[in-house]
């Protein structure tokens, strides 16, 4: 997930191509790499100054930041002061930093900026540079731990969403372009990056995939719903009934964690049109076979979804010999029933194709949109099947364990 994600998967795919990530804490720890020739790009709103434009090649600017000061409001804000006392309690120029405390990330640009402004203002700012990020200073801010910190304005929005006595309105800087980055010496990848970004920032597309992650409340808190965060090293709300319930039935956590994802958005009130309900979006006669109903407790339905899961990989053990290969069957079968799998299966064999190979199998799976096979052949038992959207829907769990992993383990 993730507006830079999405972002680079369309230019992978454009020119066929597969992408690995490395996630970083830092800028600096990105530029890092970059130079190191650990990675090829950096991929995340990165100011661009005077300083790194010597370092790296930046792309088209995809928009402009500024930073801004976090602060917190007082105390007692909610219930006895009004809007213009709370006003009256902040920060609203540089002048009013003079002897304050402003904790930010170490080896951040952030740094040169606050110094400037002491020189500005002919005052001192007491800078307190912490193994930290962004993220982890804005929720201490909030806590009370600290008093402030500094953070790119996109950011700020996205953070204040979940922190209603955080206050983030006060620039301390001027508005900035920033970029992806590549190699000094890569200006191939950097026009190649270009020719795609100037197409797409102009199209409503862009629009959509920058209200999808920045403006809009309910897709922001679904985005921060994949808990891809570090500091807090948890992808759910219940990491260990899935873990515990995954060990139990033999399934790796991270798979059925993407597989709840996509099925769910970890949104226990989730409802399908078929009639499919909570994180495991099971259907009302499965889920009674599992001794549940729509008055569980989550756990009951991860329980129930991991038990679902051991069922259906009963079928295709024979089959699919090969654990790992057979996991992708079983994730298939979750989403279109397991009988239009052992369709796939047969029409592969027939065909000459390995039945025990997901790809095989998956090719076969589209045969079943076919009239002429799926109303005809004597291998389909189970009729028509939209096998493109079951195809997508195991690619996608895949490749979002993958990301998990990445993520996640040491």
């Amino acid at each position: 997930m993730g507006y830079h994600y999405e972002l680079l998967h369309r230019f992978a795919q454009l020119h066929g191509l597969t992408v690995r990530y490395i996630t970083c804490k830092t800028p600096q720890e990105a530029l890092e790499l970059l130079r190191n020739g650990d990675c090829d790009m950096i991929a995340m709103h990165l100011s661009i100054t005077g300083d790194r434009i010597n370092q790296v090649r930046f792309t088209t600017p995809l928009r402009e930041v500024y930073q801004v000061l976090v602060q917190r409001k007082p105390d007692n804000w909610r219930t006895t002061l009004t809007a213009e006392a709370i006003e009256k309690q902040l920060i609203h120029q540089p002048l009013q930093l003079a002897g304050k405390t402003i904790t930010i990330p170490r080896n951040n640009s952030f740094s040169s900026r606050l110094r400037n402004i002491m020189q500005e203002i002919g005052d001192t700012i007491y800078i307190e540079e912490v193994n930290q990020t962004e993220e982890e200073l804005f929720d201490a801010v909030a806590k009370g731990l600290i008093d402030y910190t500094v953070c790119d304005d996109i950011d700020a929005t996205l953070n204040g969403r979940y922190y209603s006595n955080i206050d983030s309105k006060t620039p301390i800087s001027f508005k900035q372009k920033a970029a992806w980055a590549v190699a000094s010496n890569a200006a191939a990848l950097c026009d190649s990056l270009n020719i795609f970004l100037n197409g797409f920032l102009k199209s409503s597309d862009a629009i959509v995939l920058y209200n999808k992650y920045y403006r809009y409340p309910i897709a922001c808190r679904m985005a921060r719903a994949t808990q891809h965060s570090q500091g807090e090293g948890c992808i759910t709300l219940w990491d260990e009934t899935l873990k515990k319930a995954c060990e139990k039935y033999g399934f790796d956590w991270f798979l059925v964690a993407s597989l709840m994802y996509q099925e769910s958005k970890f949104d226990i009130e989730a409802r399908g049109a078929k009639g499919t309900f909570g994180l495991m979006q099971m259907m009302p006669e499965t889920m009674e076979q599992f001794g549940i109903d729509s008055l569980c407790l989550p756990e009951e339905q991860i329980v129930a979804g991991v038990r679902y899961l051991a069922s259906l990989e009963k079928i295709f053990k024979e089959s699919v010999p090969d654990p790992f290969e057979r996991k992708k069957f079983v994730v298939a079968a979750y989403n279109s029933g397991p009988g239009h799998i052992l369709d796939a299966q047969r029409l592969a064999k027939k065909a000459g194709g390995n039945p025990a190979h997901w790809n095989d199998v998956a090719q076969k799976l589209l045969d079943k949109t076919n009239p002429e096979i799926y109303r005809t052949d004597e291998d389909v038992r189970h009729g028509y099947c939209k096998g493109t959207v079951t195809i997508n829907y195991v690619n996608e769990i895949f490749e979002r364990y993958e990301h998990y992993q990445t993520i996640f383990l040491p």
